[in-house]
């Protein structure tokens, strides 16, 4: 996938516009789709020594989109083998969702969750 560019930034989108192949150091340079960019965030906040609770709720939240809440407290306790509570879930998942807009080095607000909710749905082929 190139992006929403429509291929303007592919290969064959570079020798199009360069009429052959491009001048060295001047051809595709490919684009890291978003989605693989907050996997990486989630990977990285998992990977924090207090980071693998936030980063088991974000992929809680998102990867299971309409599971009810009980449902998804439940995976957790078999998870992480901790009780959480419905206030404790909210709290792990603001901290994610601040650790990913930090990642990707966008402020964090509404818009911010929006888009990683937006980027994990594009993952999954949702969008």
């Amino acid at each position: 996938m190139y992006g929403i560019s429509g291929g303007a930034n592919s290969p064959m989108g570079s020798m199009i516009k360069w009429g052959g192949r491009p001048p060295s150091g001047l051809g595709h340079m490919p684009e890291t789709p978003l989605a693989d960019e907050v996997n990486d965030a989630v990977s990285a906040l998992m990977r924090q020594p207090l980071g693998r609770v936030p980063a088991l709720v974000l992929k809680c939240e998102y990867l299971t989109p309409g599971k009810p809440m009980e449902s998804k407290l439940q995976e957790l306790r078999e998870e992480h083998a901790e009780t959480l509570s419905r206030v404790r879930y909210y709290q792990h998942l603001q901290t994610g969702r601040r650790y990913v807009a930090g990642w990707l080095r966008i402020p964090f607000s509404i818009d911010a969750s929006l888009l990683v909710e937006i980027a994990t749905r594009e993952r999954e082929g949702l969008v």
